[in-house]
């Protein structure tokens, strides 16, 4: 059941947002800004009211359950804040296997929906500080993919190849305000399976996006967002409609 606080993601078009209010079956979404009526069928939560995320976590996970347990991508976990002492003699050059993290999959999670987020590193700086570029996999497929952006004298370059696993994200480049420019126009390539499983098998995608370059110097233009609670400017890249089956949360 849908309440005030829900942060929410449309079922049948890109977007979300938080719900400020329920009137009947119409709930208001603070979208942007914007408050935004949409039917409470055509809705998916996305993150419960009153859910506080973990301490020192920044980002806003899709997966209820992984969000819980703070869980990270593991091909995307962040450098310690402190040098890992010395191995040993004896255990330097050992290899360390990759934990395996099971794929724990979201009820709408079928229906691809690919977002590209912009995260300053200090949103009080905004005229010199880095800005982060993360790829939302919110769905239930893992991702092979190429995000590429356009040069004006080389074509386009690739910014970003690799995978992302289902219901996570995963950094791909830094930019300064004065290199932001390079990602005016970006296309993402895309190839979406399951493993161990039987799955539907989606087209490949090829998505293209103008970028407005004006919101990277605007700090109003940085909000909490559907997967984040720091300032961020979320770029939906694709997004397919969530079968009328899928139960409401």
């Amino acid at each position: 059941m849908v309440k005030p606080g829900d942060t929410v993601r449309y079922l049948n078009e890109v977007g979300g947002g938080t719900v400020t209010r329920v009137e009947g079956k119409i709930a208001y979404v603070d979208d942007a800004g914007f408050e935004t009526p949409i039917q409470v069928s055509d809705l998916v939560v996305v993150i419960p009211a009153g859910h506080t995320p973990a301490e020192g976590s920044a980002r806003l996970m899709f997966d209820q359950q992984a969000f819980d347990t703070g869980r990270t991508s593991v091909r995307n976990r962040p450098e310690p804040r402190e040098a890992a002492p010395a191995l040993s003699k004896e255990k330097k050059g050992s290899p360390v296997p990759e934990p395996q993290i099971p794929v724990e999959e979201t009820e709408y999670g079928d229906a691809l929906n690919i977002t590209l987020a912009f995260e300053p590193r200090d949103i009080k700086r905004l005229s010199d500080t880095e800005i982060n570029t993360v790829l939302v996999n919110d769905s239930n497929y893992f991702l092979q993919f190429n995000l590429l952006r356009r040069d004006e004298t080389e074509g386009w370059v690739s910014v970003y190849r690799g995978e992302v696993a289902p219901n996570e994200l995963i950094d791909l480049a830094t930019f300064s305000q004065e290199t932001i420019a390079q990602m005016e126009r970006v296309v993402l390539q895309a190839i979406a399976y399951k493993e161990g499983k039987p799955f539907e098998v989606k087209t490949p995608l090829n998505v293209s996006r103008k970028i407005d370059l004006t919101k990277f110097f605007k700090a109003h233009c940085f909000r909490p967002g559907v997967y984040f609670e720091t300032p961020v400017i979320e770029i939906p890249l694709y997004s397919e409609p969530v079968s009328k089956k899928v139960s409401k949360r």
